[in-house]
């Protein structure tokens, strides 16, 4: 299991457009990846749960992945939330 907990700078968040980025870049993993924001834990390969988390900009997120690609899956997702 790795962890990363990131702010997010990403000015286009992760509502529309933001989350289905999101989701289509955890959907390369094998691993499963985890969001958590504002007490609100989602998979990070649904599109509905990564926007029920509304995370803009100057969010705190907390990224967890399990599996055999978690350190690239963390690595990844965290380049983009904070892109």
């Amino acid at each position: 299991m790795v962890n990363a907990t990131i702010e997010m700078t990403n000015r286009m968040g992760l509502q529309g457009r933001g989350s289905a980025r999101l989701t289509f870049t955890a959907a390369q993993f094998e691993s499963e990846i985890l969001l958590v924001s504002n007490d609100c834990t989602a998979n990070a390969k649904n599109v509905m749960e990564v926007m029920r988390l509304s995370a803009r900009a100057g969010t705190e997120v907390h990224i967890q992945a399990t599996g055999p690609d978690e350190v690239a899956a963390v690595k990844v997702i965290a380049a983009l939330l904070t892109e």
